[in-house]
């Protein structure tokens, strides 16, 4: 992990790392967060970006970029899908055995990455970029949105025994090792996939490192506080308590 920036991930034959972008009109920033991301410290890795039928010239910058650098892997879905789809699909795609998830509008910082995969090479099943672990912060948030994301993390600690063990079950930017991952029914819709990885983690350490969620200049947001939000949210939760139970019920060990 140490000595120059990655040379990115044409150098190599096979990346290591697999880092998943989900995306909905993001040319403004996209960009900045491909070129941060090409000067960490990283293992050869390959940017998947699943599109959801942007507009605004996303699919045209990422097939320029695309062209250029053959790890960069535009994924195209027509109409929009929630970003728990739209991330699986990048991650049944991924052929790296480290996986990030993380966004693409500059609120999870690039300069995260070679901390997050320290701790994936060193062990961890899982890590969690956290906004509560010492270190972090949420940055500047409305009340309502205070509200959302305690309630959210309350919620989880009710039905999952694994997200009482760490300080931010439902951070959007993570990473995994590729051999913890459960393919999801297709069917399945909603926005916090770190829920399902807790689980699905299943004994294995699980680590947080802490980052600044830094507010968004570029854009709008995604993430809605409206009712449907919430109730799928809530059934994502219950979801991820079926698969557990799945998981305990078919004596499934944490050595997999």
């Amino acid at each position: 992990m140490s000595g120059a920036p990655s040379e990115g991930p044409a150098a190599a034959a096979q990346p290591l790392l697999s880092i998943v972008l989900a995306t909905f009109n993001e040319r403004r920033n996209l960009p900045q967060v491909v070129d941060r991301i090409r000067q960490q410290r990283l293992p050869p890795f390959e940017i998947i970006v699943v599109d959801d039928g942007s507009t605004d010239g996303t699919r045209e910058f990422l097939d320029e970029a695309a062209r250029s650098d053959p790890w960069i892997r535009p994924v195209y879905h027509e109409g929009k899908q929630t970003t728990v789809r739209a991330q699986c699909q990048g991650i049944g795609v991924a052929t790296g055995r480290l996986v990030v998830i993380m966004d693409a509008d500059l609120q999870h910082p690039p300069e995260l990455l070679p901390s997050m995969v320290q701790q994936l090479q060193g062990g961890s099943a899982l890590v969690l970029a956290s906004r509560y672990a010492p270190g972090g912060s949420p940055g500047p948030r409305t009340l309502a949105r205070w509200f959302y994301s305690h309630g959210a993390a309350l919620a989880a600690a009710i039905y999952l025994p694994e997200a009482r063990r760490v300080k931010d079950p439902v951070s959007g930017y993570f990473g995994f090792r590729r051999e913890i991952w459960i393919p999801l029914d297709p069917k399945i819709r909603g926005y916090k996939l770190s829920l399902f990885l807790l689980v699905m983690a299943n004994g294995r350490p699980v680590t947080e490192v802490p980052f600044r969620f830094e507010p968004r200049t570029e854009g709008a947001s995604k993430v809605t506080e409206s009712s449907a939000f919430i109730g799928m949210y809530l059934r994502e939760v219950r979801l991820a308590r079926r698969l557990r139970n799945e998981l305990h019920g078919s004596g499934r060990s944490p050595a997999g």
